[in-house]
């Protein structure tokens, strides 16, 4: 097969998409030794890092002097020109990791991680309402196959769009196995020393976007302050569309002195984060999967999380879970697993166990299989 990517979600930052998409690959690159990787980028400014091309076995792979706006506007808009005509070849199957297929004379894949770019727009990035809104449905019915990343996502997209559920594949993310690996205890003291974080805090790791719902985060590390101790809260990730918000209510709150912001951090360093922290937090109000949970267990930190969306099923019994819109109720749920040693270790326990059953090997082996079935209809 001649498949084709768009590896542009992995040119910079790795969030979200970037990460499922590269993981994706470069697992695909370690299992398939057969098939011809078509892998496509383009920006007028940044050049794609050489080291971070998937290092398929037949592949070819254009940098593209093109702005990012104008290549997706063609895509997106006008589903033109074919993929196909920047190899100068057919392609057999394109799998794009967002809603919006790639145009192709061959057949289309797209993967979706949940809708709520549709019911709450207003939370959303710029990219999904301008694009993804008024589009879903005709490219889930054109589509020739869907990847959802849980049951939930799957259930959501058969429902309102009435697909058929048959041309629906769910394939969970994995997890980078370097979250369960060792780190030596000078390198954990490097960086707790380097960003001086104290011997204990509450960490938050995800983009800082309006359904991480980290206003509410911090009216629960008031109530955590009246009723429990002085806490910090660490918060790492790509600086969104809340940030300002977010500036704004901690300084209000008069919390400056207990709320870092990280930003966007290195893998390796958050994977450092993971170990220094007591407990994480993720309050999002909606997941179609939640990967920082599957990070932080695999890391033996103990979580407390939203019970919405596709949380509990990745989750399952290895949390414990809080209302996401009840400040007090994340602060009571912190609370707990700060306070008591044997409830934190039987949820840290759950955790290990329960990230063991995600691996980027078996997601990249299902997806190849599906790219199998759609290629032989």
């Amino acid at each position: 097969m001649r498949l084709g990517f768009d590896i542009r979600p992995f040119l910079k930052q790795e969030t979200g998409v970037g990460i499922y998409f590269k993981n994706l690959l470069f697992h695909l690159a370690q299992i398939d030794h057969t098939n011809h990787y078509f892998l496509f980028s383009s920006s007028l400014k940044d050049r794609f890092p050489i080291q971070k091309v998937p290092p398929f076995d037949k592949k070819n792979f254009i940098d593209l002097r093109l702005p990012v706006r104008m290549v997706n506007f063609l895509w997106h808009r006008l589903s033109w020109p074919p993929m196909d005509y920047f190899f100068r070849t057919e392609l057999d199957l394109t799998h794009s990791p967002t809603p919006m297929f790639l145009p192709t004379r061959g057949k289309k894949i797209v993967t979706v991680y949940d809708l709520f770019f549709i019911d709450f727009p207003w939370m959303s990035n710029k990219e999904a309402r301008k694009y993804f809104v008024n589009k879903i449905k005709d490219t889930l019915f054109k589509a020739d196959g869907v990847v959802a990343i849980s049951q939930f996502t799957k259930k959501q997209v058969v429902e309102r769009f009435a697909i058929d559920e048959k041309k629906v594949k769910v394939i969970y993310l994995g997890l980078d196995h370097r979250f369960y690996t060792d780190i030596s205890p000078e390198e954990i003291e490097k960086i707790r020393e380097r960003f001086s974080l104290p011997s204990s805090f509450i960490l938050f790791v995800g983009a800082i976007e309006p359904r991480k719902n980290l206003l509410n985060l911090i009216e629960a590390l008031k109530i955590i302050h009246t009723k429990y101790e002085k806490i910090a809260l660490v918060i790492v990730g790509r600086k969104g569309q809340a940030y300002k918000d977010l500036v704004k209510k901690v300084k209000q709150s008069e919390l400056e002195p207990w709320v870092r912001i990280e930003g966007y951090l290195p893998d390796k360093e958050v994977r450092i984060f993971y170990r220094l922290a007591s407990v994480l937090a993720f309050p999002s109000l909606h997941e179609g999967f939640g990967l920082p949970l599957l990070e932080a267990m695999a890391s033996g930190l103990p979580v407390v999380t939203s019970r919405s969306s596709a949380i509990p099923e990745i989750a399952q019994d290895a949390t414990l879970y809080f209302h996401p819109e009840e400040p007090e109720d994340i602060a009571d749920k912190a609370i707990l697993v700060l306070k008591d040693e044997d409830l934190r270790q039987d949820i840290q326990a759950k955790g290990k166990k329960r990230a063991l059953d995600f691996n980027w090997r078996v997601t990249a082996t299902e997806t190849l299989r599906f790219y199998e079935s759609l290629f032989q209809k």
